[in-house]
């Protein structure tokens, strides 16, 4: 019978995604007759999490310093704001225009996922009266990139891949040569194992020999792979 780890191992992807927003305020301000802008404060941030296999915490989390901003975006033809689907397109692109949340690389869905669902009927119905308004509201955005012992041990092999040939090094496990078979190079300093062998310690994100963090000095590259898609081919079990 498989076991919870083996199943989740079988089918959960190795890096997930996921991005959370919600809206701390909306207010209105009085503007001359049909004259409308949207004002928007956002305060961005993001993480990276290393959960485990069958783990319901993270192992280890590192929080990226985020950026916030006050922008206002004048609106050439309220008509955009009129319907709930002109307001969202509207507000999308404006969210897309500010550099704080460009830089957490989001995709398609996420831009759609942060456009603020409550503040859109807010503002539509206000334009509908035809006076002008600076709508005004607060948000916050925080992306996080969950990561398994998969993508740490797909870190390392794209790590040595980059780095210099291993030689005729032995596997610092089970001390057989090396170019017998698969093997990895830890980000953190020049120990080797056999993949099959490091699989069973890659979840103490720790190098067995010197102990060192083998997690901290992936954290680039595990991005690197969370934003270019994990390839569904050649990754690596963990028994």
């Amino acid at each position: 019978m498989a076991t919870n780890r083996s199943r989740r191992s079988a089918t959960a992807p190795p890096i997930q995604h996921r991005i959370e927003m919600h809206t701390i305020c909306f207010y209105e301000q009085a503007a001359p007759a049909g004259k409308f802008a949207v004002c928007v404060a956002c305060y961005a941030r993001s993480s990276i999490d290393f959960c485990r296999l069958g783990a319901a915490r993270p192992h280890e989390s590192d929080m990226q310093p985020g950026e916030n901003s006050m922008t206002t975006f004048l609106v050439a033809d309220p008509a955009t704001l009129r319907s709930a689907a002109a307001c969202h397109g509207a507000l999308r692109g404006m969210l897309a225009a500010l550099p704080e949340l460009r830089s957490l690389r989001l995709s398609v869905d996420e831009w759609d996922a942060i456009v603020p669902a409550d503040v859109v009927p807010e503002i539509v119905g206000a334009a509908g009266r035809g006076n002008g308004f600076t709508f005004c509201f607060h948000m916050a955005v925080h992306r996080r990139v969950i990561h398994d012992e998969r993508a740490l041990l797909m870190a390392c092999m794209e790590w040595r891949l980059a780095s210099t040939a291993l030689g005729e090094k032995d596997c610092g496990i089970c001390l057989d040569g090396l170019e017998r078979e698969s093997a990895v190079q830890m980000t953190c300093c020049d120990h080797a194992f056999h993949r099959r062998c490091i699989s069973e310690w890659i979840s103490k994100a720790t190098c067995p020999m010197c102990r060192r963090d083998v997690w901290r000095p992936a954290v680039p590259e595990i991005l690197e792979l969370s934003f270019a898609g994990a390839p569904a081919q050649g990754m690596p079990d963990i028994e």
